[in-house]
């Protein structure tokens, strides 16, 4: 009877110490992207270019779960406007005027299919503005909250790298705009463990 419970307990004791063989692989990786921006404004001028250049740097925390977290960055054009006989109340003048944006956000992502993931981050945004009006140039940079939600699809071209692109929608509260980025998306697990 005595070797009967030494021998459970063996066996309880074995399967409890090397039951958890499993290959879990946690892994930090870099999304590169880059592509076409439209900016999306109550500002009413016919001269107004909201169409762009947009890019992201991304490094994420991809655990075993579903979801990941990481931080971004990047360069998002707004607009810019070039207006040659600009009429004013001090007379007639030239006006030139740009805007772009650099997103600083902690990004979270899901995978919800195969090679399928839904993204969403927040943060700020250093707004960056110039222009110039009767030969004076100006320039200034704000901050703005907000915030962004896209989804992403990726094929992987072997275990660490991967191609595809991302639908991006942003919200910059300071000036109440929104833009909408498709972008082409370059990823590698640059670290697995």
């Amino acid at each position: 009877m005595k070797l009967k419970i030494i021998l459970i307990n063996l066996i309880l004791l074995s399967n409890i110490t090397f039951g958890q063989i499993k290959d879990t692989v946690y892994s930090i990786s870099t999304e590169i992207g880059v592509g076409y921006s439209r900016y999306f404004t109550t500002m009413d001028y016919d001269d107004l270019n909201k169409n762009g250049f947009s890019g992201l740097v991304k490094v994420m925390w991809n655990p075993e779960h579903l979801l990941s977290i990481g931080l971004e960055t990047g360069y998002q054009y707004l607009y810019s406007i070039d207006i040659s006989n600009y009429d004013t109340e001090f007379g007639t003048t030239e006006f030139k005027a740009s805007m772009y944006a650099v997103p600083v956000f902690i990004v979270f992502a899901m995978k919800v299919a195969p090679n399928v993931k839904l993204t969403a981050g927040t943060g700020m945004h250093l707004l960056y503005n110039s222009g110039e009006i009767f030969g004076d140039k100006i320039q200034s940079n704000q901050i703005s909250i907000g915030a962004h939600a896209g989804v992403a699809y990726t094929y992987p071209i072997n275990n660490s790298m991967s191609i595809g692109g991302e639908l991006i929608y942003s919200y910059i509260s300071k000036l109440q705009d929104q833009t909408v980025a498709l972008q082409f998306i370059f990823a590698y697990d640059f670290l697995k463990f």
